[in-house]
């Protein structure tokens, strides 16, 4: 595929940041899907719930497409990163690998300041059953 061919212009192969989007998500969009969204998942194999989720998955959840693209060579991944709109330091980014049906297909996550919700460690706790 050509890279004019492409969204924003992207050169698939490129290590080199590439702008994208410039509409953001804010920090609370962000935070969500990370904490709420994926469950705090970072690494994700194929037996993941979340294994089959592809990089229109994430833009259609966060509400807009990424704002940087680079393809990482080490473990062959292509990285979209959001921003934040509201904390410029609020980043979330999203690695995609290709998948044995040529399907690029989330690998792993990453995100800086975005902090984790009070309450969030206590949610992934078995709660005891409650008798009615």
């Amino acid at each position: 595929m050509d890279k004019h061919d492409t969204p924003y212009g992207i050169d698939w192969s490129s290590t080199a940041t590439q702008p994208m989007s410039d509409a953001r998500p804010t920090r609370a969009v962000l935070q969500e899907t990370v904490y709420g969204w994926l469950k705090g998942t970072t690494v994700f194999i194929t037996v993941s719930e979340f294994s089959n989720l592809t990089y229109a998955d994430f833009a259609k959840h966060i509400g807009c497409d990424a704002q940087e693209y680079r393809y990482k060579s080490l473990g062959s991944q292509r990285v979209f990163t959001w921003i934040a709109a509201d904390d410029p330091l609020a980043k979330f980014g999203a690695f995609f690998r290709e998948n044995d049906d040529g399907e690029w297909t989330i690998w792993a996550t990453g995100s800086a300041n975005i902090p984790m919700p009070d309450g969030f460690i206590d949610s992934l706790k078995p709660q005891p059953e409650t008798k009615e």
